[in-house]
C-alpha cells in the first residue's frame, strides 16, 4: 500500500511556488498554469450561479492538474457531513445523492478531519477507498487528490481529481497548484452564498412592500365598495332611486380598479402572446382619448393629440397598445393633477403624438408635471415600485414594459424635474 500524507501545506500564489516546483516546469506549462489562474479568477468575478460556478471552477482544476475526471463535495454543518456537489466523470449524477460522515472512513472525510491534502497513488490499495463510487459510475479510479477547501480557516469542502494522465500519479507540483485553486473556488462558494443570501433578502423585502401596496389599493377599493353599498341600502329604505345611478358608477368603478389589478398581476407573471390584427394606430389614440376625456376636463388637464396622418394601416395586437397608452395616460394624469394642486398656476397638459417610419411605431406621451426625481428613475419600471402610495401598485408600468419588450419594442423614459415627463415608446408595427 501506497499512501502520501502531506502536512502543513499552504495555498499560495502561484508565482511564489517552492522553487523545486519552479524547477520542473517548461515555459508552456507555465503560461498554461497562469492562464489558468487568470480564467479562475474571472469565473468567480462574472458567475453568480453556485453550480455552474462550480463545475467552471472543476474543468480548470482538471486541466491544470493533469487529470482525468474531478468531484468537489462541500461540507454540511447542520448534518457534520460532506456531499457531491459536483462530478463531472461520466454519470457523476450517480453519486451526487451520497453523503460521506466527517470521518477516517473515507478518503474525502480524512482530507476533511486533517485538513490537509491526501495523495493516494494506488486507491485499489487504500482501505478508505470505497468501491461502490465506481461501480455506481462505471470508472475506474486507478489514483486520486484530495484538497480541502479553507475559508478563514473554516471548512468549505474538498476537491477530488482523479487518475493522473501523465504519471503513475499526482505530484508535489499537482497539490501546490490544487491548493490554490481550492483556495479560490472556496473564496468563489463564500461569494456565491453572500450573493444568494442578498438576494433573498432583496426578494423578501421586495415582495414585502408589494404586499403591502396592493393591501392599501384593495382596500381602497373596498372602502368604495362598501360606500356604494351604503348608498344602495340608503336609496332602496327611503326609496331615493336617483341615489341609484351614482351608487353604481362607484361600484362599477371600483370593479374596473380590481379587474385592472387582476389584468396587470396575470400579464406580469406570465406575459401575454400577442394576436396581431390589422389596425389604425390613430384610431385606436382617439378612442382612447374619448375614454379619457372626462377625467382630463374634470382635472382641468388639456388633452393635445398630435397624430402623423401618413401613418398606415400595421399589423399589431390593440389590446397591448391599447392597455399602455391607457397606463401611460393615467400615469401622467395623475402627476399633472397632483403638481397643480400645489401649483395652482400652471395650466396641465398633455400630449401624445405618433409617427411612423421603416416599420417601427412611435408614440410619445409627454406631460407638464413636476417630473420623475433622479433618484426613482431606475426604479420607475421596477414591478410594485410606486410613488403613489396606497392610491397605486406599482404593476402599471411595470406591465407596459415588459409587454413592449416581449413584442420587440421598447419603452424609454425621459423626464426633468420641474419641467415634465415624456414616455416614448417603440413597436414594431409591419405595414398590411
Amino acid at each position: 500500500m501506497e499512501i502520501e500524507r502531506v502536512e502543513n501545506v499552504v495555498a499560495k500564489p502561484f508565482l511564489h511556488l517552492a522553487p523545486h516546483a519552479l524547477d520542473t516546469f517548461d515555459r508552456e506549462r507555465l503560461l498554461r498554469l497562469a492562464k489558468t489562474f487568470v480564467r479562475v479568477e474571472e469565473i468567480i468575478d462574472s458567475v453568480y450561479d453556485l453550480k455552474r460556478l462550480l463545475e467552471l471552477v472543476m474543468r480548470e482544476s482538471t486541466r491544470a492538474v493533469g487529470a482525468e475526471t474531478s468531484s468537489l463535495l462541500l461540507y454540511d454543518s447542520d448534518t457534520h457531513e460532506l456531499y457531491f456537489e459536483v462530478a463531472l466523470e461520466p454519470k457523476g449524477d450517480k453519486i451526487q445523492q451520497i453523503r460521506l460522515p466527517m470521518d477516517e472512513t473515507s478518503i474525502a472525510g480524512w482530507a476533511a478531519v486533517h485538513r490537509v491534502p491526501l495523495n493516494i497513488k494506488d486507491v485499489g490499495a487504500d482501505p478508505r477507498w470505497n468501491k461502490k463510487f465506481d461501480q455506481q459510475t462505471q470508472f475506474v479510479t486507478r489514483n486520486l487528490l484530495a484538497v480541502p477547501m479553507l475559508r478563514q480557516d473554516r471548512l468549505i469542502g474538498i476537491i477530488e481529481v482523479l487518475n493522473k494522465l501523465e504519471g503513475d500519479s499526482f505530484t508535489d507540483d499537482d497539490i501546490d497548484i490544487l491548493m490554490v485553486l481550492s483556495g479560490l473556488a472556496a473564496i468563489a462558494i463564500e461569494n456565491a452564498h453572500l450573493y444568494q443570501k442578498n438576494l433573498q433578502a432583496e426578494r423578501l423585502a421586495v415582495l414585502g412592500q408589494a404586499v403591502a401596496n396592493i393591501s392599501h389599493y384593495i382596500k381602497n377599493v373596498l372602502t368604495g365598495l362598501k360606500g356604494s353599498i351604503t348608498l344602495i341600502e340608503s336609496a332602496v329604505e327611503d326609496e331615493e332611486y336617483e341615489i341609484l345611478k351614482k351608487a353604481t358608477l362607484v361600484m362599477k368603478r371600483s370593479y374596473g380598479r380590481i379587474a385592472t389589478l387582476v389584468k396587470d398581476m396575470l400579464s406580469y407573471s406570465k406575459g401575454r402572446d400577442p394576436s396581431p390584427v390589422e389596425t389604425d394606430v390613430n384610431a385606436i389614440v382617439m378612442e382612447i382619448r374619448e375614454l379619457m376625456i372626462d377625467s382630463a376636463n374634470a382635472k382641468e388637464i388639456e388633452l393635445e393629440t398630435l397624430l402623423d396622418p401618413t401613418i398606415p394601416i400595421v399589423l399589431i395586437d390593440p389590446e397591448i397598445l391599447e392597455g399602455v397608452l391607457l397606463n401611460l395616460l393615467t400615469n401622467g394624469m395623475d402627476a399633472v393633477y397632483e403638481w397643480r394642486q400645489a401649483n395652482p398656476h400652471v395650466n396641465g397638459k398633455i400630449s401624445v403624438s405618433t409617427s411612423y417610419r421603416d416599420g417601427m411605431l412611435t408614440i410619445r406621451v409627454s406631460d407638464n408635471g413636476p417630473g420623475v426625481p433622479r433618484k426613482d428613475r431606475s426604479r420607475i419600471f421596477v414591478a410594485f415600485y410606486t410613488t403613489k402610495g396606497s392610491s397605486g401598485t406599482g404593476l402599471g408600468l411595470a406591465v407596459s414594459k415588459k409587454l413592449v419588450e416581449e413584442n420587440g419594442g421598447s419603452l424609454v423614459l425621459h423626464s426633468e424635474e420641474g419641467k415634465g415627463t415624456t414616455f416614448e415608446l417603440h413597436y414594431p408595427a409591419p405595414k398590411v
